[in-house]
């Protein structure tokens, strides 16, 4: 009887150690990710500000597409998104690789003068952690390196498969896709964007 107990003693400790474990795993990922998080929202400033300096001196050049980017750090700019009711302001880059993805935004796919510009991001609070809380009739504003600003409002959200790209580059009544992972990584929040003129949103 007593070495059953003991059993049980050793056994209810060890539970308790795998879960206290757990927990400080869990922590040491939410600091990670906090301060990924902080240095992704610190480099964004920092580019959006040589990226309008790129305009500014006209010092951008001119891709095959017939858009414009700016060479930064060694990566190519091709302006900044704003999304005034989330809070959103970040710079863009012309390709995506998930390097790069840690630094600001990337377009996936797509161009933004021809109206097929997919552009995704991180799901830290400083990229495109509050697109969850986008809704239809939000005004969204993408500024080319030349200075040029395209105008949007939110017209469909959209939660799709992660592994649904084909869907997500799909180009039915739309001008722009913005898109996010969820916390789990499984699906992604995605915003279909139509282009307005200015005269509108005001």
């Amino acid at each position: 009887m007593e070495k059953a107990k003991r059993k049980k003693t050793k056994i209810g400790i060890a539970l308790m150690a795998f879960g206290l474990l757990l927990i400080a795993a869990a922590g040491g990922l939410f600091a990670f990710n906090a301060m990924n998080d902080k240095k992704a929202g610190e480099t964004a400033d920092r580019i959006i500000e040589a990226v309008e300096q790129a305009g500014e001196e006209t010092s951008y050049e001119e891709e095959e597409n017939g858009e414009v980017f700016a060479a930064i750090d060694g990566d190519k700019y091709i302006g900044v998104i704003s999304v005034p009711s989330l809070s959103i302001e970040l710079p863009v880059q012309s390709d995506y690789s998930l390097a790069k993805l840690k630094n600001s935004p990337c377009r996936y796919y797509g161009s933004v003068p021809e109206g097929t510009a997919v552009i995704c991001a991180h799901n830290y609070q400083s990229h495109f952690g509050n697109l969850k809380y986008a809704k239809p009739g939000d005004k969204v504003y993408f500024t080319d390196v030349a200075g040029l600003t395209y105008s949007y409002e939110i017209s469909a959200i959209e939660q799709l498969d992660g592994y649904d790209t084909e869907r997500m580059k799909e180009n039915t009544g739309w001008d722009m896709t913005l898109f996010t992972c969820t916390y789990s990584g499984r699906q992604r929040i995605t915003a279909r964007l139509t282009r307005v003129m200015n005269e509108d949103l005001k």
